[in-house]
């Protein structure tokens, strides 16, 4: 029969598939994602139909088709109890962009929800290994030895001091010949361009599916990934950014230098940099504090935490954070004069200095001035700076490593970029939406279904200063991107703004993640309208804003 006939074909096909699969890595990995995801995802994607969908349409309450949303968010719940730790798996095991992706994620305590959050954050620094012991060292000494430089190494430590999405990073020391130096090598894993391709790609597929508004954007960010893999190229990223940024940053930031001629296309050599994760040595240091107080490190940081989730501990600025450490660790200076130091006589025991604090509202600051001078100055950025990219360093500047995703535009994108910046801080609504729809290099060549100006400019501000409620109209993250897509679909993304608003959106999640909200916009506002000023100083936004670079009637 038919029936019978086109089960045969499935069947067929199914064998096909699957012996395929068995030989193509990438087709194998595509088909596990799917398995696994498809399901989790039309399950969530139900709820959201019943919750939402429904409601539009005018089915009424009485059907019991319909979710209100309590119970949507009673069924969300549950679904992430059933499904975070599977995910969870399902990413470690396949790591590649699926991982890449997950640190990405781990920013924002406000973007997912708190059962995948858990794990997402363990990806900054505590990936699985890609290779087997002394795998790293093998292909490390292997490919050298190719390049004519066998015995590069006198030195090499087994555990790796960092392990990135794409391979392992390890500390060793070079051969005299070499200059004897200590040095950290990042060697490439073996086969992963190929899985990253394919993931990307099924990442796309999967978007256009269940969030098309998400595909125009990771097709850019596909671009921007797949230059990753010739260690070659981010040996030259990392001289140039040196050049750039060093001559005016130097006394607060540090970046490896590459050894040039021990570097290959999967083996790169660079200068070690001394430092911790920024977050684990701020974490370090508020124990030290706590400690030296006699008390519990744990329980202060459970409090911190409570606090801020109940509101008690309201948000701050970057400027306003660092005022309020400067304050507290001049608190602490006094009191060891006028309290710990004169005990310390009296009994003869042993005078400690407290530990201060790290500024966390300088660290931002300092962050969001060196990457505006990467963007608007020299037009050269690191599109990728989350917290597993920023060293403290013993002398307080800040490591910025891990340079494989240097983004360059050009200067018309630049200018574009700096009015978009000017026109976000003065509400300009129908400018902000020309920039964004205008061809380079007026503007990002961005277009959508109805070209309407209110959602063009809540999306752009959004991506590229904040996301406070008066923006997201009190929607979650996602709920307020589906919302805009929802209103006016895009059609063409504006390409050359993914890669700057991917920093915007990293660093406001560096930020969130010590309770500081940041307004990009506002803390790029003079390195944007120092840009205008030199390319176009009849620009009409300048007018509007003062002399001394404020808007006139001031700046929230």
């Amino acid at each position: 029969s038919a029936m019978r006939a086109a089960l045969r074909l499935a069947a067929a096909g199914a064998v096909g598939v699957g012996a395929y699969t068995r030989y193509d890595e990438g087709t194998a990995r595509s088909v596990t994602f799917w398995y696994h995801a498809f399901p989790v995802w039309a399950q969530y994607r139900a709820v959201q139909w019943r919750n939402r969908d429904l409601a539009k349409i005018g089915v009424p309450s009485w059907t019991g088709l319909t979710l209100g949303d309590a119970d949507a968010n009673a069924a969300y719940e549950r679904l992430h109890e059933r499904h975070a730790l599977k995910v969870r798996d399902l990413v470690f095991d396949m790591r590649g962009f699926y991982f890449k992706n997950a640190q990405l994620l781990s920013t924002r305590d406000d973007f997912v929800p708190r059962q995948y959050l858990e794990w997402c954050k363990l990806t900054q620094d505590q990936a699985p290994t890609e290779m087997a012991p002394g795998q790293a060292e093998a292909i490390a000494r292997a490919k050298l030895a190719e390049a004519g430089h066998p015995d590069a190494f006198e030195w090499w430590e087994e555990e790796p001091c960092g392990v990135a999405s794409i391979g392992q990073v390890h500390r060793a020391r070079l051969a005299r010949r070499y200059g004897g130096k200590d040095v950290v090598v990042k060697v490439q894993a073996p086969g992963i361009e190929r899985k990253f391709r394919s993931d990307i790609r099924t990442c796309i597929d999967f978007c256009r599916l269940a969030m098309p508004q998400h595909a125009p954007p990771l097709e850019e960010i596909e671009r921007q990934f797949l230059t990753e893999f010739d260690y070659r190229e981010e040996a030259k990223n990392l001289e140039e950014v040196r050049r750039n940024v060093m001559p005016r940053w130097s006394n607060k930031v540090e970046i490896p230098a590459p050894v040039r001629q021990l570097c290959t296309r999967e083996v790169l050599v660079m200068d070690a940099i001394p430092g911790v994760k920024l977050v684990d040595g701020i974490r370090a240091r508020f124990r030290e504090l706590a400690a030296s107080r006699g008390v519990d490190p744990e329980e202060l940081e459970r409090v911190q935490k409570e606090k801020i989730a109940g509101g008690e501990l309201r948000p701050r600025s970057a400027r306003a954070e660092a005022a309020a450490t400067r304050r507290a660790n001049l608190a602490l200076r006094l009191g060891d004069w006028l309290w710990r130091r004169p005990i310390a006589f009296l009994t003869g025991a042993p005078y400690v200095p407290s530990p201060s604090l790290v500024n966390v509202g300088e660290v931002l600051q300092t962050m969001l001035d060196v990457h505006a001078d990467e963007i608007f100055n020299h037009g050269v950025f690191n599109g990728d700076p989350h917290p597993g990219n920023i060293l403290l360093m013993p002398d307080g500047r800040l490591g910025l490593i891990d340079y494989g995703q240097v983004k360059r535009v050009n200067k018309g994108a630049r200018v574009a970029y700096a009015k978009l910046t000017l026109a976000i801080l003065a509400e300009d609504k129908a400018e902000v939406a020309r920039l964004l729809r205008s061809p380079p290099p007026e503007g990002f060549g961005g277009e959508s279904r109805d070209n309407d100006v209110d959602v063009a400019y809540k999306l752009c501000v959004f991506w590229n200063d904040r996301d406070t409620p008066d923006v997201t109209e009190g929607l979650n993250l996602q709920e307020f991107i589906d919302e805009m897509e929802a209103r006016d679909p895009v059609r063409v993304a504006p390409l050359e703004m993914v890669m700057i608003a991917r920093v915007s959106v990293l660093l406001r999640g560096v930020a969130n993640a010590f309770n500081v909200r940041l307004r990009v916009a506002k803390a790029w506002a003079g390195y944007a309208e120092d840009l205008v000023r030199r390319e176009d100083p009849s620009y009409y936004l300048l007018a509007a804003r003062g002399n001394d670079g404020r808007a006139r009637g001031g700046e929230r």
